[in-house]
């Protein structure tokens, strides 16, 4: 009944990978990962089937795919002869170290080098595993890592620390309620003391000389995984360092254009809030009504301006009229003009275009001064007689 659930649900897999967009694999990847613990003769078979898509695959998945191939003949027990499959994987993962997968892949490399009799090189990758990246050791990697620098530390006849690692691994399987793993760790110990009771209970000097050396590895590898925290550490720090600068300027340039920005306001209300050079209150009220309503000045209205404007600057008219003889309509721009009144409103009291009056004061300012200055340089002019 096992063996017919298990195929229906390969198939189903299978199924499902066939139908999928092309290199879209990752899930599936999980669903083969989960079943190479209990099945891994079936994990092979589809990774196998798998094998041809892989190439143009994202590489992350292949990445992946590669670590699972490695894991399931692990799991398979079919003899690894060469760990540059699971190098190359590592070596990925720790460009990539996001994934969370590079513990794993060193547990690998290590279980590939323990069984190629690589025992060193095993255990300087048992310990970058669990140091390199603490926060993604599972409990259960933990256990199966102990476990495994226990086998070669008691291959090397290195019986005391060996128990004490599978010690070890027996406490994380009893923190992940991993019956199996306990009774085999249990028997694991029980088979290390059996062995030490048949050895001399003195250390040989190789045994020493193999102590002397894990010791040293292991404060490599400890030193090792420091300095290049302390890189990532300082390359971060120099990282924050320079946001923080970034953000200081433009903080600063920031205020800067804030305080600029207040002080043309300020300038702007000033100006806009200067005395005007003639206020009276009646001509002010007799223009406002006539802009308001959109009418144009009477001829009485301008006998009323202009004595108005020659009450404050006597001399007005005649200092205008020195330059060349005006006609009406441009001493009636000007009168306004002295009034500050705006070209809109200039237009509106005279029943004419903006364009209209633009064009008057440039004419005038071009007549006085043979050609030369702007409409805004009459404006000016006007008010400084």
């Amino acid at each position: 009944m096992k063996q017919l659930l298990l195929s229906f649900s390969i198939i189903i897999i299978l199924t499902t990978c066939c139908t999928t967009n092309r290199g879209r694999y990752d899930d599936f990847l999980v669903q083969i990962d989960s079943l190479t613990a209990t099945h891994a003769d079936s994990a092979r078979q589809l990774l196998s089937t798998l094998d041809k898509q892989m190439n143009e695959a994202p590489q992350s998945t292949q990445a992946y795919y590669q670590l699972l191939r490695v894991k399931a003949d692990d799991k398979a027990h079919i003899k690894h002869t060469s760990d540059s499959l699971i190098l190359t994987v590592a070596q990925y993962y720790r460009q990539h170290p996001s994934s969370g997968r590079l513990p794993e892949a060193y547990y690998y490399v290590g279980r590939v080098n323990s069984e190629l009799l690589n025992g060193e090189k095993a255990l300087l990758y048992f310990q970058k595993a669990l140091l390199e990246d603490s926060l993604h050791v599972s409990t259960h990697l933990k256990s199966r890592i102990y476990a495994q620098m226990g086998y070669i530390y008691q291959r090397n006849g290195l019986y005391d620390e060996s128990i004490s690692l599978q010690q070890l691994a027996h406490y994380y399987c009893q923190e992940t309620g991993d019956t199996l793993g306990m009774r085999c760790c249990t028997e694991n110990i029980q088979a290390i003391q059996a062995a030490q009771q048949d050895s001399l209970h003195t250390p040989t000097p190789n045994q020493s000389e193999m102590m002397l050396r894990l010791q040293k590895l292991n404060t490599q590898v400890k030193n090792q995984i420091l300095n290049s925290k302390n890189t990532k550490l300082e390359r971060e720090n120099a990282i924050e360092r320079t946001l923080i600068w970034i953000a200081t300027a433009a903080l600063i340039l920031l205020t800067a254009a804030i305080l600029i920005i207040l002080q043309v306001r300020k300038k702007k209300r000033t100006t806009d809030n200067k005395p005007r050079q003639h206020y009276d209150k009646s001509i002010d009220q007799l223009l406002t009504s006539h802009i308001i309503n959109n009418k144009a000045l009477k001829e009485h209205d301008w006998r009323t301006i202009e004595k108005s404007v020659l009450a404050s600057f006597p001399t007005f008219r005649e200092r205008l009229f020195s330059l060349y003889n005006f006609s009406d309509t441009e001493y009636r721009i000007c009168l306004l003009i002295k009034l500050e009144e705006s070209p809109s409103n200039i237009a509106k009291l005279m029943a004419t275009g903006k364009s209209a009056i633009s064009q008057n004061r440039l004419r005038m300012q071009q007549k006085a001064f043979n050609g030369k200055g702007t409409a805004k340089d009459w404006d000016n002019f006007t008010l400084s007689l």
